[in-house]
């Protein structure tokens, strides 16, 4: 590749796919404190930042530095990346094109996109379809030191773009354009005098109910038992609660009154311990919440109430009882199912399998190994018969993309509006979701931000706001390709972290109340309903025990306030289409004072929230004067122009002409 700008070039005929293209990488890397001749990987948005690529690696002419080459195939697009060995980083030192975000720099390489100074490629996330479907999304970055405006030019003239971000190195800028019905051929002003082409994409193929969804999160063992048994009692870590799924049956009258119109249900297949992740046999469903018939039952009362299932299929690891793991444990490397797994062969000693995380009970699972595809594809066959409407695929960015396509399409060949889910980490999503291995990702990126912002208090408001621009840059995704929340069952509960950072009088309903009033499809992890929280959570995600304790049958006061308050939240989002699928835009973010705009069709609502000392707010707007209040949340007061809003207050006022 191209010492002086890394960037691959665009093919001569536009028309052509460009997706994907062999890149040959060859990078100078130093690694300073690393054994030599220590392994060199490639990590970045080549992949998924945790799992490396290995590169093939020789000393370079300059003591100390190597050299490391591999030959991907990459579509087209801008990707950050960075080599790393023993432990140690280095970025390619023959490349001078870079990237920071928080000081953190990495290397960038280019495959069909701009030179420097832009950062742009025809491909998300800098080109994507709008939720409304009839006009492109078009972003750009420049690097800092080349001007404070960009304008894009294009067969039917030019547009000033809007700044909407910035980074360590660049400032980006976006702009609307019509939907292409052919070739589109745009350019930067400043940059390169070559254009590129806009080739229409296909209509966005999300079913209508997900785009519309607010989803439920069921940890099964914790949620309700089966009628007529115990429950209340926390059993503590890794101990069964005897969650059952009739209990959530029972459950559905009141979870359709709340406003939810799809369950998550965490697996309920055989498996080795009471969270079900670590799979005995993925075609089962567990008897000890109820098996086939329950489900069954499930299914059919949810579909007469509206109400979708989504199950969660988990193929990394398998746990004790898996009959191809017993077989390994009694033979070794001798058994016949030996290669079903990830084994870690010493320079000295035998060989060890690989086991999931910290635990020696879990071996990972070889994703690769076609009987092992085989058990996944029949799995996920047999969970679109028995009715689910969609998946959430476990630790997706470490499922081989080929087979996380292969499930997409099992699921949909059986259900033809299902969805996807992928739980996953980067936020690079859209090399998931443009590339047909998922319909939606999971936002971690957006928890973090509120997490920092609204529960501990930890950033202010213009920093918030600029992380949650950024993460809209990256995503490069319209909203409904996004699951948002505020707690997970793998985290600690929100209300909890609220309370451990503010105190017994603060309540985790203002992170419900900006989930609920952002784009993308929310998600309500169970109890949050109640505000519930953990006495003493505790902040190691994955082992978050206290914070998946069982839920209360019968809420107390200060629960049932704000069972009340999430449902007319909910009630005023299924009946706002802007609050469901409208745009979004930061009207004022600095220190403790957080406003935004939701905007569709005629319908603005601006969102305000106040985490510091009471605030009087100007409303004063010449294109929408008539405000009123819709919704508050704790001391809220409109008169005439003037929000007034006490400490953790918030408000939806509706703005009109």
């Amino acid at each position: 590749m191209p010492r002086q700008d890394p960037t691959t070039p665009l093919p001569p005929d536009p028309a052509s796919p460009p997706d994907p293209r062999s890149v040959h990488l060859r990078a100078r890397c130093a690694f300073p404190g690393a054994k030599p001749g220590a392994p060199v990987e490639l990590l970045g948005e080549v992949c998924d930042w945790q799992t490396g690529i290995p590169l093939a690696s020789m000393p370079a002419e300059t003591p100390g530095e190597r050299i490391a080459e591999a030959t991907l195939d990459l579509p087209v697009g801008v990707y950050s990346y960075k080599l790393r060995a023993g432990g140690h980083w280095s970025l390619d030192l023959d490349n001078p094109r870079t990237r920071s975000r928080d000081r953190i720099r990495n290397s960038v390489l280019s495959v069909g996109g701009a030179p420097e100074p832009l950062l742009f490629a025809p491909a998300p996330p800098f080109v994507v379809r709008a939720p409304e479907e009839d006009h492109l999304i078009v972003s750009a970055g420049l690097r800092r030191g080349h001007g404070e405006h960009l304008r894009l030019l294009w067969e039917g003239g030019e547009i000033e773009m809007t700044r909407v971000a910035e980074e360590d190195e660049h400032l980006f800028f976006r702009a609307s354009l019509p939907g292409p019905t052919r070739p589109l051929r745009i350019r930067f002003d400043p940059g390169p005098r070559e254009a590129f082409s806009l080739v229409p994409t296909p209509t966005d193929d999300l079913p209508a109910w997900w785009k519309n969804a607010v989803l439920y999160t069921i940890f099964v063992d914790r949620f309700a038992p089966r009628p007529g048994a115990s429950w209340g009692h926390d059993p503590g870590r890794d101990r069964p609660a005897g969650g059952h799924l009739d209990g959530i049956r029972l459950a559905l009258p009141r979870l359709a009154d709340l406003g939810i119109t799809v369950l998550y249900l965490t697996p309920t297949i055989l498996a080795a311990s009471c969270h079900r992740y670590d799979l005995v046999d993925p075609l089962q469903i567990d008897p000890a919440v109820g098996g086939e018939p329950a489900f069954e039952r499930l299914v059919a009362e949810a579909r007469a109430r509206g109400i979708r299932i989504l199950v969660d299929l988990a193929f990394s690891h398998a746990g004790r009882g898996f009959p191809p793991y017993e077989d390994v444990r009694a033979r070794g490397l001798d058994s016949p199912f030996a290669a079903w797994f990830h084994w870690t062969i010493p320079s000295r000693g035998a060989p060890k399998l690989r086991h999931y995380g910290r635990r020696k009970d879990a071996p990972l699972l070889n994703l690769d190994h076609p009987e092992v595809r085989a058990l996944v594809l029949s799995a996920t066959s047999r969970w679109a018969k028995r009715g689910a409407s969609g998946l959430r695929l476990d630790m997706a960015a470490e499922v081989p993309h080929d087979l996380a396509v292969a499930i997409r399409e099992t699921f949909r060949r059986e259900i033809h509006d299902a969805v996807v889910l992928g739980e996953l980490v980067p936020a690079h999503a859209h090399r998931w979701t443009s590339r047909g291995a998922l319909d939606c990702a999971t936002d971690f990126g957006f928890h973090d931000v509120l997490v920092d912002f609204l529960a501990k208090r930890a950033v202010p408001a213009e920093l918030a706001a600029q992380r949650l621009a950024l993460l809209d840059l990256d995503r490069g995704a319209p909203g409904a390709r996004s699951l948002r929340f505020v707690s997970t069952h793998d985290h600690p509960r929100f209300a909890s972290i609220t309370r451990k950072h503010g105190g017994p009088s603060r309540h985790g309903l203002l992170g419900l109340f900006v989930l609920l009033a952002w784009p993308g499809v929310p998600s309500i992890l169970y109890g949050e309903e109640y505000d519930l929280f953990a006495e003493t959570p505790v902040t190691e995600p994955e082992d978050v025990w206290p914070d998946r304790m069982p839920l209360p049958l019968h809420p107390d006061p200060a629960g049932a306030r704000a069972f009340s308050i999430v449902r007319s939240l909910l009630a005023l989002r299924a009946h706002s289409p802007a609050l469901r699928c409208g745009t979004v835009e930061i009207v004022f973010a600095e220190g403790s004072l957080f406003i935004f705009r939701r905007a569709h069709e005629g319908e603005v609502i601006d969102v305000a929230v106040n985490l510091g000392a009471p605030v009087d707010v100007d409303l004063e707007d010449d294109e929408f004067p008539s405000a009123s209040l819709l919704f508050s949340l704790d001391e809220v007061r409109l008169s005439g122009p003037t929000l007034t809003l006490a400490t953790d207050a918030a408000a939806l006022v509706r703005r009109a002409r």
